[in-house]
């Protein structure tokens, strides 16, 4: 047994003597009862003591999780924005969660998978803040899970890429050791990237579809708005396809909150099987509302099918279509316009008006064209005459003038000048090529006595003379009275318009010959026209000479230098492609970087600084695009690739595009005009002034569309009805083309999609001021965007992450 302590015993020992006194009774009982007291009191002091440790470890285990939690979300949105930005989360990862605490760096992890802290302030000044350490490891091995969507989730049956990672993050006090964390989370998300070309329509902001003509949609919907549905016709407006939107469901107008009685809207249902009226079934009656549907009866009736109230998707602003995006650092080919400041009294046609770029996108190197293929790409085009021989109608190119010609120059050679004769076509190019002033397509038609030809002749001349060491005074009649396409008919080839035309340009005393009338916008535009037939072909079989500021340099002793591939690498022949497509041809690109070409168009914003405000008189045309230069699937072609173009600036779609070896196609841009087939004057140019085929002003009429047949996907810039910058309706869904031209009874068939990320940058004009008469709609969601191999390079997409299992350890 223990023995005592002296204190102790002598406690003891006074306790019992007092007892013994029948005195201290009382003293004894008093003390006692003290003694309880006193020891009640210390009891209950500890268990206030422990109660506020206790409330204070859970403070701070409570503000631990949280700071953790913080952490956790900060760190999975920076992995969804880097895909956002196309790019793929890369580096390693630390060992162990200790790396993220301790004083070493350099077993912290690298790239967007190492350690990262994020400091909490507390709140107050009297109270430790809170510190996450946060790190990433991917899942599965980095594997990434090509798929589509499950069927009853947001984005059902939609294409998707799918990367899984699990999030660490690891809170403690601000100043604790390392040792004292309060919290541990784990999180595993799957980050999946949807791209936007797979949805009938895709906005950024409220969205209205409220046609004239029956509309039958097909395709999912998407608005991060609301969603204003209606229609002029009993079942107008047909949509098959899953719906979802973070505002409300409307059947009625924005603008004015007009109604439609029921049977105008109908959707189909979850199983796909029947369509249901919107009206009945998303209110439960079927008389008109202003109201928006009742969000419980519209799960009821259509389930997953139409999805309310969803959070918003984080896209990016349309400024990623400027300078400082992903098209333009990963375009394969960039036109950087640049509109010379001309006069009635003093025309500059001579000044070159763009630039072009070619990048390697393997090597990253970029290429400036000289000025001499520049000045080359604004002159009639020489077609080979395997070419010219096409005999497929839908892939003809040009039509070669039947001609024969005799020449009688002596002493050239005694087999009758037939070496010259043969030539001479590509002589004449030659010439051609050689101006500083472009020389129309139209006057081809001309004979070369001309006076358009005056400079032409001359340098005709002296090809010849120093070819084949003549010293002949003048051309022979013989070639003079003959046209360039009837020189070209020699050899059976023919002419095409010139790759690059600057629309708006003044010539000579005269109002400018070609331009552009924007009703919506109310003034002329300056457009430089692109020729997709004429770019491509040029870049296979075209010529030029060098050029030192304006003055010819070189021609490679009269035989020209040749252009092949100074655009983009060309495929080979592909036999198992249609006959005379550019792919069956060899004219097809051969790029598989982001799926196939991308070309990239601005303007030069720092010295035309009407391009950056929201009135820019600037934009691009495109023309000749009935076949694209990119790869269709074949026996010979595994992947199909396509052709995107974006801009920061307007575009002027004209005429039949991808209609022909159809192709992956995407168009991106500030805001998009769809002009008919109609709208193309004999330079092969939209609109020439004294036409009225396309655009007039103001005090003019319009001539008749023709039917149009339009393949691609559209990004661009749209209105918003009721807001700062449109005071009314904003022309909805059915208005998303702009339209300059009389369509009426005319039909545009269109398969693509349609998304729209916001207001246009650079454009005001409103729906209500434009001049038109619009086309029958044949207009329908593209079925062929749904095979992932199918989308154009560089499709964009949205991110959303999808949450599998939140974990919170209690050890390290």
């Amino acid at each position: 047994m223990k023995k005592l302590s002296p204190s102790t015993q002598k406690y003891i020992f006074f306790l019992k003597s007092l007892y013994q006194s029948s005195k201290g009774y009382t003293f004894i009982l008093a003390l006692a009862l003290g003694l309880t007291l006193h020891s009640l009191l210390v009891a209950y002091a500890v268990v206030i003591r422990v109660e506020s440790i206790s409330t204070k470890g859970s403070a701070d285990s409570n503000n631990g999780f949280y700071g953790a939690e913080a952490g956790l979300n900060r760190r999975a949105e920076e992995i969804r924005k880097t895909f956002v930005d196309f790019n793929r989360p890369s580096g390693s990862s630390p060992s162990s969660v200790a790396n993220c605490l301790d004083s070493d760096s350099s077993n912290d992890g690298t790239g967007d998978f190492g350690c990262q802290q994020y400091e909490f302030v507390a709140a107050s000044e009297s109270k430790d803040g809170h510190l996450a350490a946060t790190y990433v490891v991917e899942r599965n091995g980095g594997r990434t899970k090509v798929g589509v969507v499950p069927r009853g989730e947001a984005y059902q049956n939609l294409n998707m890429l799918e990367y899984s990672y699990s999030v660490y993050s690891i809170a403690k006090r601000e100043n604790a050791p390392p040792s004292e964390v309060t919290a541990i989370l784990q999180l595993d998300v799957k980050s999946r990237l949807v791209p936007m070309f797979q949805f009938a329509a895709f906005y950024a902001n409220d969205l209205e579809i409220l046609p004239g003509p029956i509309m039958d949609l097909n395709g999912p919907i998407h608005t991060n708005g609301n969603l204003y549905l209606g229609a002029n016709e009993n079942k107008g407006l047909n949509i098959d396809g899953q719906i979802t939107l973070s505002g409300n469901l409307y059947n009625s107008r924005k603008n004015d909150n007009s109604t439609y009685p029921d049977g105008r809207v109908t959707i189909i249902n979850a199983a796909g099987t029947s369509f249901l009226n919107l009206l009945s079934k998303g209110t439960g009656r079927t008389n008109q509302t202003k109201n928006p549907m009742d969000p419980i009866l519209v799960s009821t009736a259509w389930g997953t099918q139409v999805q309310l109230g969803m959070e918003s998707i984080s896209l990016p602003p349309p400024s990623f279509l400027d300078k400082s995006g992903e098209y333009y650092e990963k375009a394969n080919l960039r036109f950087s316009y640049k509109p010379v400041a001309t006069s009635n009294s003093d025309p500059d046609l001579t000044t070159v008006p763009f630039e072009v770029t070619t990048v390697n996108q393997v090597s990253g190197n970029a290429v400036s064209l000289t000025e001499g293929e520049l000045r080359s790409l604004r002159q009639p085009i020489l077609v080979s005459e395997e070419l010219a021989d096409i005999s497929d109608n839908d892939f003809k190119v040009c039509n070669p003038v039947s001609n024969s010609l005799n020449l009688s120059i002596p002493d050239l050679n005694p087999t009758g000048n037939t070496e010259l004769t043969e030539q001479l076509p590509e002589l004449l190019y030659i010439a051609l090529v050689s101006q500083t002033t472009p020389i129309t397509y139209s006057s081809l038609s001309q004979p070369l006595s001309s006076g358009n030809f005056s400079e032409v002749r001359t340098s005709l001349l002296d090809l010849i003379n120093s070819k084949f060491s003549l010293s002949l005074s003048s051309l022979p009649s013989d070639i003079i009275n003959k046209t360039p396409n009837q020189i070209a008919g020699i050899d059976n080839r023919c002419f095409v318009s010139a790759v690059v035309q600057d629309i708006g340009r003044d010539s000579g005393s005269h109002q400018s010959t070609h331009r552009f009338y924007n009703d919506r916008e109310g003034r002329d535009m300056r457009l430089l026209q692109l020729n997709f037939q004429s770019l491509a072909i040029w870049n296979k079989v075209g010529r030029y000479v060098e050029f030192t500021n304006g003055t010819l340099t070189d021609n490679e002793e009269n035989e020209g230098f040749s252009a092949e591939e100074k655009l983009f690498n060309l495929a080979s022949p592909d036999s198992d492609a249609p006959e005379g497509s550019f792919q069956n041809l060899g004219l097809g690109a051969n790029d598989e970087t982001d799926g196939g070409l991308v070309i990239y168009a601005t303007i030069d914003g720092g010295t035309y600084s009407k391009a950056r405000g929201n009135t820019s008189p600037y934009g691009f045309a495109i023309t000749q695009g009935q076949q694209l230069m990119s790869l269709t699937k074949s026996d010979s072609q595994r992947h199909g690739l396509g052709v995107t173009f974006a801009t920061d600036q307007a575009v002027y779609l004209q005429g039949d595009y991808n209609i022909f070896n159809k192709q992956a196609a995407a168009i991106l841009t500030d805001s998009i005009n769809v002009l008919s087939n109609a709208c193309l004057n004999a330079d092969k140019a939209i609109h020439k002034h004294s036409d009225k085929n396309c655009n007039t002003d103001n005090d003019e009429g319009k001539k008749d569309a023709t039917s149009t047949t339009v393949n691609t996907a559209f990004l661009s810039g749209t209105d918003i009805t009721n807001s700062k910058l449109t005071s009314a309706y904003n022309g909805g869904l059915e208005n998303y083309p702009r339209f300059s031209e009389n369509w009426a009874e005319k039909t545009l068939t269109y398969r693509g999609s349609f998304v729209s990320l916001g207001i246009p940058e650079h454009v005001k004009g409103r729906w209500k001021r434009q001049r038109c008469n619009a086309p029958k709609r044949n207009w329908d969601y593209d079925l062929d965007l749904n095979d992932a191999d199918n989308l154009p390079p560089l499709t964009p997409r949205f991110v959303y992450l999808r949450q599998e299992s939140f974990i919170r350890n209690f050890q390290q």
